[in-house]
């Protein structure tokens, strides 16, 4: 069933745009606490409807719909490509993120400012790779590396990888793919050092609802485009 949205973004004319699946215990309401400078849309995956009527009080933006992280945001982008088109930036966190409102902010904000492509705030708490832990003193670091659990991407290269968001049911191997595809820039994929998520949850806790082990599916991606599996800092901006 395809998504159903208005073709134009809210009155208050943000250029920012947060899209994630939410279940029952989403963090969601800690992102938007203050004065947010993005719009939200919740693809609510539970199977409670009024859980999902109550998100409506944060947003307007709210779909029912089952299925995987990406599959979920790959249908509601193809139904909806003039509505993101009206946003600069667009965030796609896991459920589980713990993040406050001004960090989110600066996020948006830092992405605009160094003209990123693609960005993620450093994690702590459920960490799986190591590249993406906080490093002390520095803003940002530019890699080759931003993981699928909470990617924010400029409009331009959404629009230019999101036709892979369903290689995949596990979406393990798309954060090695996407910069394969923008030609591995230098400049132009980061993450906030000065900007910390805490992933709340432990990774890897059921695999079962994939047809197929994620660790194959990764391996059979990065087969198929001839990727090398590794995670590189090119350089680092500190703080001043």
């Amino acid at each position: 069933m395809p998504f159903s949205f208005p073709t134009t973004p809210s009155t208050r004319n943000m250029t920012n745009l947060i899209v994630s699946p939410a279940g029952d215990d989403s963090l969601f309401k800690n992102w938007i606490n203050s004065s947010p400078n993005f719009d939200l849309v919740l693809l609510y995956y539970g199977d409670n409807s009024d859980i999902a009527t109550s998100y409506t009080y944060y947003t307007p933006y709210v779909y029912q719909a089952k299925g995987e992280k990406y599959h979920l945001i790959k249908s509601f982008l193809q139904s909806n490509l003039e509505f993101i088109s009206n946003y600069d930036y667009i965030w796609f966190p896991d459920d589980d993120v713990f993040i406050n409102n001004s960090d989110i902010n600066r996020l948006f904000d830092i992405a605009k400012e160094y003209e990123l492509h693609i960005v993620q705030p450093s994690m702590d708490g459920y960490v799986s790779h190591e590249i993406t832990k906080p490093v002390s003193n520095s803003l940002l670091r530019y890699t080759n590396f931003v993981e699928v659990l909470a990617p924010l991407f400029s409009l331009e290269a959404l629009l230019k990888v999101y036709e892979t968001f369903n290689l995949n049911y596990s979406s393990w191997g798309y954060d090695y793919l996407w910069p394969h595809m923008l030609g591995y820039p230098k400049d132009k994929i980061a993450i906030i050092d000065d900007i910390i998520m805490t992933h709340t949850k432990p990774v890897g806790q059921n695999y079962s609802r994939f047809p197929k082990n994620p660790w194959d599916e990764m391996v059979e991606l990065l087969t198929y485009y001839n990727i090398l599996k590794q995670e590189i800092n090119y350089s680092q901006i500190w703080k001043k």
